[in-house]
């Protein structure tokens, strides 16, 4: 027969941990990990502070998806060599990368606004008078 020990029954069993695993191994978010699992994202962390090897294993499938996916783009290379030039442009992008750096010395660029500016701007007397002979053939042109 057997004994109840009383109190609560643990809430990650390892019918949970098969889920977590499976959740995590699909890359699927903590939240969406738990739950797929059934248990709450609490439960989840308080297990993960207490017990390394459980933190350990949920790491591991974790990374599942990613080491999955490196390991069929590296096979995939070999016949692609499109495929060989996008993984080089994102992994070494100082070598490969197609993008184009422009070094501009911020002080070419001060010059040019400063000289945009100076020639732009308005000499209120100016403007006054600009003004007074817009209305004069305003006038001009009502009468």
């Amino acid at each position: 027969m057997n004994k109840n020990n009383g109190g609560r029954p643990p809430a990650i069993t390892p019918e949970v941990v098969a889920k977590l695993t499976e959740a995590f191994k699909l890359d699927m978010t903590v939240e969406e990990a738990c739950t797929y699992a059934g248990i709450s994202k609490d439960t989840y962390y308080r297990k993960v502070k207490v017990d390394q090897g459980f933190s350990d294993e949920m790491d591991r499938a974790s990374q599942f998806a990613t080491a999955k996916a490196r390991r069929i783009v590296i096979e995939k290379m070999e016949d692609d060599g499109g495929l060989a030039l996008k993984y080089l442009e994102r992994k070494r992008k100082g070598e490969f990368s197609p993008r184009i750096e422009q070094d501009i010395e911020t002080h070419s660029i001060l010059a040019i606004v400063k000289a945009q500016e100076e020639t732009e701007t308005v000499d209120w007397d100016d403007a006054s008078q600009h003004l007074l002979k817009l209305a004069e053939k305003s006038a001009s042109v009502e009468s």
